[in-house]
Order: C-alpha cells, then structure tokens, then sequence
C-alpha cells in the first residue's frame, strides 16, 4: 500500500462511508511503473547460468572419471587419475548442494582406492556411505546398490589368491 498513495486513499474514503448494506467494488488497476528488483533478477539469472554450467562440467567429468576409472583396473597411473577426478567431483557436488551426488563421489574415490590396493581407505569410505544412506527416512535405492557392488568388488580385489591383473 505504501507504493499506490490513490489506492490507499480510496480504499480509507470507502471505510470511512462505511454501510453495512453497501456494497464495496475494489478494482485494481496495474501501477505505470513495475517495481522489480533488477538486481536480483540478474543474480537468480547468473545462478541458473552457473548450475547449468557445474552439471555440464559434472557430466564430462563422470564420463571421463568413468574412462579413466575403466582403464584403472589395468593401469595404476589410471587410476590415480580417476581418483583426482572424483575428488574434482566431490568438489563440484558440494557446490550443488547435491548430498546423493556426493555420496556417489567418494563411492567413485572408492573405486579408485581399490584400484591402488588401498582397501581400508576404501572400505571406511564405503561403510560410511552405506550406513549413513542406511539411516535416512527415504535411502536412496541406487546409492545402496552401488555400496553393495563396490563391495563385492573390493571383496574379490581383497582375496590373497592371484589375479590377471598387474599391480604396481
């Protein structure tokens, strides 16, 4: 009311002649002028510009972490890369605000730590990951699914008996 001074007006002359069998017509008319606030309408723009940019970044780097991450079962070098890469990840997830997207992060680190025989580091990330989904109202069925296949495969990784692969 403080932004139409002639509104006001009408409206305080209408209760001031006020009768109860009368009836009161209110028509609004849109004001000459809108009063936007133009500086958070460019900021909200350059928020969608940013979330949009950060989830094209985050889907090059899954598809690279994921090449790398391939690659890592081979060679080590590869995944050390693919390690850097989810940490680049994790990084970019926080930056959404994404909880799932992150969680998915450090199970990608995980990987990658199994890769380079680093199997209580990778354990540790998995538990946690899983017992912290484990504890949410709603857990994310996928996240599960992924600790579950991570862990079989630091299971068959972890078995003493001698594999294809060679490790550094």
């Amino acid at each position: 009311m403080r932004f139409f001074p002639r509104f006001r007006l009408k409206v305080a002359n209408a209760l001031v002649r006020w009768d109860p069998s009368n009836t009161l017509i209110i028509r609004l008319v849109p004001p000459a002028k809108e009063h936007l606030d133009y500086h958070w309408g460019e900021r909200a723009v350059q928020m969608a510009w940013e979330l949009v940019e950060l989830t094209e970044l985050m889907a090059w780097l899954s598809t690279l972490g994921g090449a790398f991450s391939a690659l890592g079962n081979y060679q080590p070098a590869c995944a050390d890369t693919a390690g850097k890469i989810s940490l680049h990840q994790m990084k970019l997830a926080f930056r959404l605000g994404d909880p799932a997207l992150v969680a998915r992060c450090q199970l990608y680190l995980a990987i990658s730590l199994i890769q380079r025989a680093e199997f209580v580091a990778a354990k540790q990330i998995i538990q946690r990951v899983y017992r912290h989904e484990r504890r949410q109202t709603e857990p994310e069925t996928r996240l599960l699914k992924m600790c579950q296949g991570i862990w079989s495969k630091l299971r068959y990784e972890y078995d003493p008996h001698p594999r294809n692969t060679v490790r550094k």
